[in-house]
């Protein structure tokens, strides 16, 4: 059975608007699930019971890193460089490490003591040497992607 591409009915600028309309709709998600899991592990919530919207949010945030490489792409504001993979690791950082202080010492109630603030700041030190690794590695693939787009479009205009 050969699948039927479905005529489209919208023209250029209704088709640009139904884009920009999914486009805000997805990341409208995207970041509601996000403070969802962040205020359900502020109050507790076990990793078990977070497990299937942490599986969409990561579902959706590794469709659209692989998306974007693949087509070369990154953003519509940002070029990446070390300086960028430097302070963007900074932020998911800082954010866990402020999330387990607070559900440590203000909600669970622990005693702020040196092994738990040590084991905040390893945590935080983790994740920032992850998310680092990870956006340089996305970076090579995305220099490489890109080169290898741009002189097929070379090709193409000789």
């Amino acid at each position: 059975m050969k699948y039927k591409k479905s005529k489209n009915m919208l023209d250029e600028m209704q088709d640009n608007q139904l884009l920009k309309i999914e486009e805000f709709g997805f990341w409208l998600v995207f970041w509601v699930l996000f403070a969802a899991i962040l205020l359900q592990a502020l109050m507790g919530t076990t990793l078990k019971e977070l497990a299937g919207e942490i599986a969409a949010l990561l579902a959706a945030s590794v469709y659209v890193a692989f998306s974007t490489l693949k087509n070369g792409l990154w953003t519509r504001k940002y070029t990446p460089t070390l300086k960028m993979s430097v302070l963007a690791s900074a932020i998911p950082s800082f954010i866990l490490g402020v999330i387990n202080a607070i559900r440590a010492f203000v909600i669970l109630k622990k005693p702020i003591a040196f092994g738990a603030t040590i084991q905040i700041v390893a945590m935080c030190v983790g994740v920032y040497v992850l998310c680092f690794a990870l956006l340089e590695v996305f970076r090579l693939i995305y220099k490489k992607r890109r080169e290898k787009l741009d002189d097929i479009e070379d090709e193409k205009d000789r």
